[in-house]
């Protein structure tokens, strides 16, 4: 069966942690390597983006981009509804926060920029909106302080994710589904799995790309960043620190990094520096990377560990003599004694003993 390296889209239910989904999803997948992307509170729902296999190395990259929710919010008064519209109008752009007392980051005070804040309905004390927000935005503070802003108190009732990044409410699908589908495709029926399953490349449709040469792999997948002489084609243009994809011949992703220059500015200096490998180091059957000749230092075929080096036998060089053998060490520390007047402790003692003995003989 073939490695997972991409995402599932799962609809997070009301109570458990999103670690908690995490060690479900590698459960019912049985595999090693599983993350979530934005993690949601017990009592939030909804989009909560799995990644599996090398897709984990990305989570950062896709936690970077923007998320939306639903939020539904209570005011603890009475509040007039113009006043509400007015409020939530003032919290779209830069925003202040300090992180809750529960959470994972620390209580620093952060810039957090509210895209949209829009369908909102007002019931009463409890206002339904959307808000499209920057990643690590906490909507349970913004509720906070837009019940401050309105000169009362107000609390987040219920909290939804319908969008992460790319990810959104389209292709979401419940614990139980993927475990259906997982147990479909064991038994050879992919469609349904396939449907939901997002590959790597798919997260990378909006960005820049730039081909690379067969030759460049085996370097790339050891860490080298790339120069033009490895690059076969290069679209939409980026410019100097865009976050671009890098790809083979064949689509497949290798990694990500961001440019050092314009693409029409690039001369003999790397291209670009890489932030994420997502291939393994290329080694050929032979045991030399791919692309290269075999050198002298380690035989072609073989580890350096597997080859016998040439040990020095008995017989020396004419002009080395060997050292003769340290003579018994008890004699070397009587003649030390000698030459210091040392004397054993308790010598005078151990005669005495010895002459007893003696005399009653």
């Amino acid at each position: 069966m073939t490695e997972l390296d991409g995402f599932f889209v799962i609809d997070k239910p009301y109570g458990p942690t999103s670690h908690q989904v995490d060690s479900w999803v590698r459960t019912i997948l049985g595999v090693d390597k599983v993350g979530h992307v934005g993690t949601l509170d017990p009592n939030a729902t909804g989009v909560l983006v799995m990644a599996i296999g090398k897709a984990v190395k990305l989570i950062d990259l896709v936690h970077e981009l923007p998320k939306e929710y639903v939020c539904t919010m209570r005011f603890h008064s009475d509040v007039p509804e113009a006043t509400i519209r007015e409020k939530l109008n003032e919290f779209v752009g830069e925003i202040y926060q300090i992180p809750p007392i529960r959470s994972a980051v620390a209580r620093s005070l952060r810039i957090r920029t509210i895209y949209s804040i829009s369908d909102v309905e007002i019931s009463g004390r409890f206002v339904m909106f959307r808000v499209k927000c920057e990643s690590g935005t906490y909507i349970r503070t913004l509720c906070t302080d837009i019940g401050y802003a309105a000169g009362t108190l107000a609390q987040m009732e219920d909290l939804r994710r319908t969008v992460t990044g790319p990810f959104t409410e389209d292709n979401i699908i419940t614990l139980q589904q993927l475990s259906d589908y997982e147990y479909l495709r064991r038994k050879g029926e992919t469609e349904l799995f396939n449907k939901h399953f997002v590959p790597v490349d798919k997260l990378f449709a909006q960005y820049p790309k730039i081909v690379v040469k067969a030759s460049s792999i085996a370097n790339i997948s050891h860490g080298s960043d790339l120069y033009p002489g490895g690059i076969r084609a290069i679209s939409d243009s980026p410019k100097r620190g865009d976050r671009v994809c890098v790809v083979d011949e064949s689509n497949r992703v290798l990694g990500t990094g961001k440019m050092l220059v314009d693409f029409n500015e690039i001369d003999v200096l790397k291209v670009v520096d890489f932030d994420r490998i997502l291939i393994e180091p290329v080694i050929s059957e032979t045991g030399v990377e791919n692309g290269e000749k075999p050198g002298k230092v380690v035989r072609p075929g073989k580890r350096s560990q597997d080859i016998s080096l040439p040990r020095p036998g008995k017989e020396f060089h004419r002009d080395i003599q060997e050292t003769q053998k340290r003579r018994d060490t008890g004699d070397r520390r009587e003649r030390v004694e000698r030459r210091s007047g040392y004397q054993k402790p308790y010598a005078g003692i151990r005669k005495g003993k010895n002459k007893r003995k003696q005399d009653r003989r």
